[in-house]
């Protein structure tokens, strides 16, 4: 899975029915992340969390 193997929030690795998909800001690395058990998607700066609310 490279860098991002389990999910920021609830610690489950992040498999096959799991999203991760990285992506460059600048200088920047990103991962936008979607874990299947906690269904948390945020995305992972290396260094930093951005975390995402679903419309309610």
């Amino acid at each position: 899975m490279g860098v991002i193997g389990f999910c920021p929030g609830c610690g489950t690795a992040l498999g096959e029915a799991s999203f991760v998909q990285e992506f460059w800001s600048g200088t920047d690395r990103h991962f936008l992340c979607w874990c299947a058990s906690c269904r948390l998607m945020c995305t992972v700066v290396i260094g930093a969390l951005v975390g995402t609310e679903p419309e309610h």
